[in-house]
């Protein structure tokens, strides 16, 4: 007979009221003490069809997670994930469907939820416990590993109200892993940590895999998915648009992500047929060439790359300067150069022709880089043209959260191979 899975999520939606009166207390409680009747409209969701006033958090999302696995849940904000781990943990209800879970719950969802602000550490640490079924005694025997792990010996007879936000995650995390759970829910709160703290997380959600625990794993670093999870859901605007290996899952998120930016409504001086400056010498076309030469408006990372600049002049001009600016989507420099930095002059310019600027590789990760073009004089104070945003992708490992992928060589030296320096 087959294993029934350790969480089951069967069709389930999540909806809220948008700019609705009802079933909020500070309206109902007035009208229940004045003696009126309380219509069932105003205390409960009835059947709702004018879509206007709803936020669907979640509509119709179905998944499974095996016992012993750990499944991710990636997406833009926004996305679900937060309200999936809320209602598996059962702070929540949904509005439709049904949810499953076999065993008993260890979460890290909300930053110092479950704890009472006026308690102590301590007493904090035996309310999570017995809310979690455990006996005093067995509370009494985990109490010294939890006020270890979470670092706060001189802290645990200090009401929690006084911690800070990286107390409140140290000591939630804590008692959601030392109290044995079956299921273990955590959210991208673990960010709030320090990165000290953050490994020793990782380490402990790895000690916990390997024992057999169900792990349900919200992030945006996708380093952490791709490292722990075996399989991934990647969610966007309340649906699940797929479900598969880390790398399945991580590549359609990104794929989306930049096609998201390369969408993006920006101010655009990219008109060839605008000249903005004196005119003298104007581009007229800019392109971006692979390594075999053909038109592309996006490449892998570290390949070759050619920008070809097609220009026409008015006039003869002299050794004409040709800056060029690369920035990331959130305009933040990655490249900016002349010619004459390469130590590059480009002597008499005829009438028409191109600028070629070649790279050997760019070793971007993940980008939708914007490219700026400037036309100087020599002397670099006359303006002739400029042209912006001119978008090249570049796609890189989905795996790797950095911003750039660098050429390195991996390999183990055994002590007795290694060259003393």
């Amino acid at each position: 007979m087959a294993q029934q899975p350790a969480v089951q999520f069967n069709n389930i939606s999540k909806y809220y009221l948008l700019g609705s009166r009802r079933a909020h207390m500070r309206y109902l409680l007035p009208e229940f003490l004045q003696g009126k009747r309380l219509a069932p409209s105003m205390v409960a969701d009835e059947r709702i069809t004018n879509d206007h006033n709803i936020l669907w958090a979640l509509r119709n999302v179905s998944f499974d997670v095996r016992r012993g696995e750990v499944m991710g849940l990636i997406g833009p904000n926004g996305a679900g994930k937060t309200t999936a781990l809320s209602l598996l943990a059962g702070i929540i209800s949904p509005s439709d469907g049904e949810i499953t879970v076999r065993g008993r719950i260890g979460a890290l969802i909300k930053l110092g939820a479950g704890f009472h602000p006026d308690l102590t550490g301590r007493e904090n640490v035996y309310l999570n416990g017995s809310i979690l079924g455990l006996p005093k005694t067995k509370i009494d025997r985990l109490y010294d590993d939890i006020v270890q792990f979470a670092e706060l010996e001189d802290f645990m007879e200090t009401p929690v109200k006084r911690y800070s936000s990286g107390m409140y995650v140290r000591l939630g995390f804590s008692v959601a892993v030392h109290t044995d759970p079956e299921v273990l829910l955590v959210d991208e709160v673990l960010s709030v940590g320090d990165v000290s703290f953050q490994s020793r997380c990782l380490n402990k959600i790895g000690e916990i895999r390997e024992a057999g625990t169900t792990v349900v794993f919200v992030s945006h670093n996708m380093h952490h998915v791709s490292s722990f999870c075996d399989r991934v859901a990647y969610m966007k605007q309340g649906a699940i648009q797929l479900i598969g290996t880390p790398g399945e899952a991580l590549a359609a998120y990104t794929n989306d992500m930049m096609q998201q930016q390369d969408n993006q409504h920006i101010e655009d001086g990219s008109n060839m047929n605008e000249v903005n400056g004196s005119g003298r010498m104007i581009m007229t076309d800019i392109s971006f060439l692979n390594e075999h030469g053909q038109s592309v408006d996006q490449i892998r990372y570290n390949e070759p790359l050619t920008v070809r600049v097609a220009y026409k002049t008015n006039e003869p001009v002299e050794n004409p300067l040709l800056d060029l600016v690369i920035r990331d989507t959130t305009r933040g420099n990655m490249f900016q150069a002349t010619n004459r930095d390469f130590a590059v002059e480009f002597g008499p310019i005829g009438r028409t022709g191109y600028i070629d600027i070649t790279f050997e590789r760019m070793p971007v990760n993940n980008q939708v880089l914007n490219f700026f073009f400037t036309l100087w004089n020599s002397t670099h104070t006359e303006r002739f043209d400029w042209k912006r945003f001119i978008k090249l992708r570049v796609v890189g490992k989905p795996t790797s959260s950095g911003r750039f992928l660098f050429d390195c060589d991996w390999r183990n030296v055994p002590e007795t191979e290694a060259v003393n320096v």
